[in-house]
């Protein structure tokens, strides 16, 4: 039994000591309940949906969790009937105690733990697969997620403020103020009363079907909660007003599905595309990953595609969405929630320069565009110059080099006084040397050929040519050029002598390369 399954069992025995709900729980039942909901996948003891009262009974009925040891049990039967009386006592002390975490009707929840066949059962079948979800198992098997920088929480919140559905939802929880009383339903569905849907669209000047979704989006926000005859305010609500930060952003974040229902499966699907690429796309290439899958065709997308640019979770400019921060955070926490492994990385603030140097390597578009220049911002470069020359020393790491150079000379670092230690450095004396005003030094040494070569090596990256402007440049100094090209010790220094030897930069280098070769 682990930590969280033992403290929820003792929550649950002392709320029943504490009240005349009926039968008390069996510890031994509520142990092997919360331990099968646990193995099957859930992140909390208080978070149920009807479909996991139908997998643990799955499980249950394959004989994964014996029954009969559970004391006083006679048998499977009399196990059964333990299990149930037990289950329905944990479901109660949940919807008592307000520690139901998903949006699931408490109505719904409990019917379905009555009704659930608990005997034993040798074929139990295959559980149900929804159907988007093989869909994102070939998204995430073929593009895993990438490191995630998260936005302040400040920021977020302020995001979520803006979307106009998740405010009516909050207006919508604050006429509910003390309480309301649920509409009878046979099928344990939650919603208002006739009436108080009617008088709640006359407060809030909408439709009574527009009250209908907003209740839905409120109650996945856990902004309300409903207990088996009541509508009451919940635990997302006391945190918004408390000005909890992010609390704002959560409740956006869990609402989002229910915001965006009608689009189905279609919003979950584009909304990880975004997630898992960081780039601007449009409609037309969205649909194209999923061409043939789960039947998300291109209207579809493109309808889901606005519905998210209007909620804020994605950005729209000029025909094509690149995903949100609040997008972002509705990903992360899903994911999370799931158990799967997302790599969130510390404010952009709090980054050290070598964690900052490997995310704009590894890290996403949306992350790493301007990443250098933000993490720059108000902060004494002075003081980390050397730790981010240490970062760049190897051969290999051109990508570095360029960048933090770039920073270096947009922050005017003088290289006589800051960087003279550097000036002969084999691998980064080039760099500092095109830092001096004036005219660049002739890359006629192994030291100022090394920067030349990082440019051609990322050039040779992105299959690019190399610049026709470099041929009347390094045409007077083609010999020595092509001698330090040689003796530099470059990775990519074999491939430039090969191109140069190819005549892509004219004779005189080709001449040179071959004479080289020769050698």
């Amino acid at each position: 039994m682990t930590r969280g399954v033992a403290s929820a069992v003792r929550a649950c025995l002392d709320w029943a000591g504490d009240t005349d709900a009926g039968p008390a729980p069996d510890p031994g039942a509520l142990a092997l309940l919360l331990t099968a909901h646990q193995d099957l996948g859930a992140p909390d003891p208080g978070d149920w949906s009807v479909d996991d009262v139908r997998e643990v009974a799955r499980a249950v009925r394959a004989g994964a969790y014996p029954l009969d040891g559970l004391h006083g049990a006679g048998g499977p039967d009399e196990g059964a009937e333990i299990l149930r009386s037990t289950w329905l006592a944990w479901c109660d002390h949940l919807v008592d105690q307000g520690g139901l975490l998903s949006d699931e009707s408490p109505r719904r929840l409990r019917a379905a733990v009555e009704e659930v066949d608990l005997a034993p059962w040798c074929d139990t079948g295959p559980a149900p697969v929804p159907p988007a979800a093989p869909v994102l198992a070939d998204r995430f098997e073929e593009a895993p997620p990438r490191p995630v920088t998260p936005a302040e929480p400040g920021d977020l919140d302020d995001a979520a403020r803006r979307c106009r559905t998740l405010a009516d939802a909050a207006r919508l929880t604050v006429w509910v103020d003390r309480g309301r009383v649920l509409r009878p339903d046979p099928e344990g569905r939650d919603a208002l009363c006739a009436e108080d849907v009617l008088s709640a669209a006359a407060h809030l000047e909408t439709s009574p079907a527009d009250i209908d979704h907003l209740f839905s989006v409120a109650r996945a926000a856990r902004l309300l909660r409903t207990t088996y005859t009541r509508v009451l305010t919940g635990r997302a609500a006391y945190a918004w007003s408390s000005g909890v930060p992010g609390a704002v952003a959560d409740a956006w974040a869990d609402a989002l599905p229910a915001m965006t229902a009608e689009h189905g499966t279609a919003a979950l699907l584009v909304l990880t595309d975004l997630f898992l690429s960081g780039r601007a796309r449009t409609a037309a290439e969205v649909a194209a990953g999923y061409r043939d899958r789960g039947g998300t065709g291109p209207e579809q997308v493109s309808a889901a595609l606005e519905a998210l640019a209007d909620l804020g979770a994605v950005h729209r400019a000029d025909g094509r969405f690149r995903i949100a921060r609040l997008g972002d955070h509705a990903m992360v926490r899903q994911l999370q929630r799931a158990g799967a492994a997302v790599r969130v990385t510390p404010a952009i603030a709090d980054m050290g320069v070598r964690e900052v140097l490997a995310l704009l390597e590894e890290g996403r578009p949306v992350d790493t565009d301007g990443l250098l220049e933000r993490w720059a911002r108000n902060r004494d470069i002075g003081a980390v110059t050397g730790e981010l020359l240490q970062a760049c020393t190897e051969p290999r790491a051109w990508h570095r080099r360029r960048r933090v150079f770039a920073l270096l000379a947009g922050r005017g670092t003088d290289p006589e006084t800051d960087l003279r230690a550097h000036l002969n450095h084999p691998v980064l004396g080039g760099w500092v040397r095109r830092l001096r005003p004036g005219p660049p030094e002739p890359p006629t040494s192994p030291v100022t050929a090394w920067a030349l070569l990082d440019d051609y090596a990322a050039l040779a990256e992105a299959g690019l040519p190399l610049p026709a402007g470099d041929r009347e440049r390094l045409a007077p100094h083609a010999s020595r050029f092509v001698r330090s090209v040689r003796s530099s010790g470059h990775p990519a220094a074999d491939g430039v002598l090969d191109r140069l030897a190819d005549g892509e930069l004219g004779l005189d280098l080709a001449r040179a390369a071959r004479r080289a070769r020769a050698d």
